[in-house]
């Protein structure tokens, strides 16, 4: 399931309840974040010890400020509450990448 989110509290309350979590940055008029939302979501149903949040960043802008996020589709992982990495790219090997290091940090 991913989670909409559209302020800084509701965000930094989530990565606290969460051990890892993926923050994908998109907005309605993204043609690339369109494209690769198949994909996210495959990924998504895969690695299932991941917690997602979504941030349409119309809706969340101030969400996106805080975090400087400059160009969509951006995906932010969390470890522990902290921002592990950054990834702004609609590849779809990077994103495939990105889920993989990511999922390496779920506890088993």
């Amino acid at each position: 399931m991913v989670v909409q989110l559209k302020t800084r509290d509701e965000l930094k309350n989530f990565v606290k309840k969460h051990d890892v979590v993926i923050v994908k940055f998109k907005a309605e008029w993204c043609g690339p974040c369109k494209r690769i939302s198949p994909q996210v979501s495959e990924l998504m149903n895969h690695y299932k010890k991941i917690a997602y949040v979504e941030v349409d960043v119309d809706e969340g802008s101030n969400i996106a400020s805080y975090l400087k996020i400059r160009s969509i589709p951006t995906m932010v992982s969390y470890i522990d509450g902290d921002i592990h990495d950054i990834l702004s790219s609609s590849s779809a090997e990077d994103i495939s990448k990105f889920f993989e290091k990511t999922n390496s940090y779920v506890k088993k």
